[in-house]
């Protein structure tokens, strides 16, 4: 169970799981530059959440790579 150290805080850990984020377990976040991704585990972070990864090359570096999967 997440503190919620900020009175939103508690709005916000519902927030993540009524998008599907299962918080018992680590969250990687990716977007397309990196910017969207460091807001969404900033919210992560200031609710309690310390398992929380960033891949800073997101899309761009992952999408740039002919050798790496893609699903559509």
């Amino acid at each position: 169970q997440l503190a919620c150290p900020l009175d939103l805080g508690c709005h916000s850990v519902k927030l993540f799981e009524s998008a599907g984020v299962d918080l018992s377990k680590p969250v990687v976040a990716s977007c397309g530059s990196g910017l969207t991704a460091c807001t969404l585990l900033f919210g992560l972070h200031m609710v309690g959440k310390r398992d929380i990864s960033l891949y800073d090359g997101s899309w761009t570096e992952w999408g740039s790579h002919t050798d790496t999967p893609i699903e559509k």
